[in-house]
């Protein structure tokens, strides 16, 4: 056995050890590892090394999998090698399915059913994921609230809560229950024992506990929860994921038609008539060939892979409040410096800081102990710099409301704290600026979406239609030909 046979065992036995000891780290890096053993069996001419790489892969995935078996201990990065290696052992079954298919010699159609059927049962899965997600979350507050506003003891309640549900909800109640019989705090509990707790409850629940209370924070969060979850489905023109479902049958049907018809096509026009194809499918043909034969397809893969790393990440430590992450800088850069964008990050963030500021200010927290609080909330790095301005600010004595304007946190917000005019009705007031705020989200949010989907729908029309025609217009040259042969 070689050096190099040598070294990538070595690299596999290290990866293997490193994911039961930091599954994040060995999750994190292993693309690049593999690619590199790949990059090594290919320059070295050594092709058994193809087959560590393959060991490395799927053994790292496994081994992080299973570092996850208790549910309550599950992070982002266990979800995502389960989710991985699903969609391998999912693919290799098509593959299979595919495969039998071609040597019955089933028919192309076939086929293209057969994929947009399992197009459509994934889409249904994520669906049903996405909204149980909600569902739950809802759920689990709403005991938690109610737990908490009849006095109740939170971890007996939550036992009986969870009595006979075996489901997803039971499981996290059990959870909490279990952390709090640990001596965790209740935001601690729902941290540990909720590891997909939304980032932004998490935070609040954190900051109402601090200043005693959590009657009012659990109520601020049920409102929110509940709002995000019921209110896109009363206005939602068409399922989001219809576009995407579109997508991928045209692309599916497209690239049969290109394969197996078009060539035929060709051969037919340029023996009649030594013509070439019409503008439209010579352009859909170079289009495709960039996709299948150049470095384009591999490029938007890999922006697509990244882009959903990315996304992944980014949220996992929006709910670790991991403050020094890479990824949580630049999703809230982009998310900052985008214009249109940035108008719902502010709202999203007064919502949760006027309510934590009401709640403190009810429980007879000075001012700047308020605003103390809202830093350690779930908003935007860019909109946080703000409050530490505004805090800095009215430590140094200046005048609140005038501070307040001129760190840029909107003069609704200033109007609160004017002590000439409401000097007494703060609270008050700002709980009418979260409620308007809350609602001016949510509309605002419907109103885009009621103008961007049928904007997309319009484009996807339109893409079809070019694909439909680039694919029937040499048929119909081929009769124009033929009519003029038979009838000159």
């Amino acid at each position: 056995m070689d050096g190099i046979s040598l070294l990538c065992l070595g690299i596999l036995a290290i990866y293997l050890l490193l994911s039961y000891k930091k599954p994040a780290v060995a999750f994190s890096t292993v693309p690049i590892v593999t690619a590199f053993v790949v990059y090594v069996a290919a320059v070295t001419d050594t092709p058994d090394n193809l087959l560590v790489a393959f060991f490395l892969f799927m053994g790292t995935l496994v081994v992080v999998a299973a570092t996850g078996w208790d549910r309550q201990s599950r992070q982002w990065f266990h979800w995502g090698a389960w989710y991985l290696l699903v969609g391998i052992a999912a693919t290799l079954i098509m593959g299979v399915v595919l495969a039998g298919a071609h040597a019955l010699d089933a028919g192309y159609v076939l086929v293209v059913v057969f994929i947009a059927s399992v197009l459509v049962i994934f889409v249904s899965l994520i669906n049903y994921g996405v909204t149980s997600r909600h569902t739950r979350a809802v759920n689990v507050f709403s005991v938690i609230g109610a737990s908490m506003r009849q006095n109740l003891p939170l971890p007996m309640a939550l036992d009986c809560a969870a009595a006979g549900d075996e489901s997803g909800t039971g499981w996290i109640l059990r959870g909490i229950k279990t952390w709090l019989v640990k001596g965790c705090s209740l935001a601690d509990a729902v941290r540990r024992g909720y590891p997909q707790c939304p980032a932004g409850a998490l935070a609040m629940l954190g900051a109402g506990e601090r200043i005693g209370q959590l009657p009012a924070a659990l109520a601020a969060i049920e409102a929110d929860i509940k709002l995000r979850t019921v209110g896109p489905r009363r206005l939602r023109p068409i399922h989001p994921f219809y576009p995407v479902l579109v997508l991928l049958v045209v692309f599916f049907l497209t690239i049969g038609l290109i394969t197996f018809i078009l060539p035929r096509y060709q051969a037919i026009l340029a023996e009649m008539v030594d013509s070439q194809l019409p503008p439209a499918t010579r352009i859909l043909l170079h289009v495709v060939d960039a996709f299948a034969n150049g470095s384009c397809g591999i490029l938007v893969l890999l922006l697509i892979a990244l882009l959903v790393l990315s996304c992944s990440v980014y949220r996992a430590a929006r709910r670790q409040q991991d403050r020094g992450s890479f990824f949580l800088w630049l999703g809230d850069s982009v998310m900052w410096w985008l214009p249109f964008v940035r108008g719902f990050v502010k709202r999203l963030a007064l919502v949760q800081v006027l309510g934590l500021l009401r709640i403190s200010l009810t429980a007879g927290c000075p001012v700047n102990e308020a605003i103390r609080g809202t830093l350690r909330l779930d908003v935007n790095r860019f909109f946080r710099k703000r409050l530490e301005r505004w805090l800095r600010s009215v430590e140094r004595g200046e005048n609140i409301a005038e501070s307040a304007r001129r760190c840029g946190l909107g003069s609704a917000l200033a109007w609160a704290f004017d002590g000439g005019v409401n000097a007494s009705n703060t609270p008050a007031i700002l709980e009418m600026l979260e409620s308007h705020y809350r609602w001016s989200y949510m509309y605002r949010l419907n109103v885009t979406r009621f103008i961007l989907w049928p904007t997309g729908i319009v484009l996807l029309g339109l893409m079809v239609g070019f694909v439909v025609y680039a694919v029937f217009s040499p048929a119909v040259a081929i009769i124009n030909l033929m009519a003029l042969n038979v009838y000159p």
